[in-house]
């Protein structure tokens, strides 16, 4: 489910982006132009396309674990080639609208304890991914992109 809710709100997000540039270039061909509107207007649509880019990454992610869910069913502590994943999938759960990603992080929160969701989601041990953390920073994007 979260695969397809992933798929949904990029594709929701990214048709608001057409309509985001066309805004933007109004009102860049406005006289006289208005460059601080479009500016942060541009800043909206760089997050947004940051947000599509982590929620693809989120989505390899949640395929993953389908694949191999199976292989963490039947061991008591996560795998080591899985704990990248998995702890990417409960850092993202506090930051995005999915709430798949909800249920999946108490679902790992029951199975490998309160200690694991912790340090997923303070990324003790730098697990996360890094490109995921870096998209969906609450950092602004710099003035160079805008």
């Amino acid at each position: 489910m979260a695969v397809t809710r992933f798929g949904i709100s990029g594709n929701k997000k990214s048709a608001l982006m057409k309509q985001q540039i066309r805004e933007i270039a109004a009102l860049l061909a406005d006289d006289p132009p208005k460059e601080e509107k479009a500016r942060i207007k541009a800043e909206a649509l760089i997050r947004d396309d940051n947000t599509v880019e982590a929620y693809e990454i989120l989505q390899l992610n949640c395929d993953l674990l389908s694949e191999r869910i199976h292989l963490i069913s039947h061991s008591r502590e996560c795998p080591p080639d899985m704990v990248s994943c998995v702890s990417t999938l409960i850092w993202a759960s506090a930051i995005v609208d999915i709430p798949e990603l909800v249920e999946i992080r108490k679902q790992f929160r029951h199975k490998y304890g309160k200690e694991f969701d912790a340090a997923a989601m303070q990324n003790l041990g730098g697990v996360i991914n890094d490109r995921v953390a870096a998209r969906l920073s609450v950092q602004p994007p710099s003035a160079y992109l805008v």
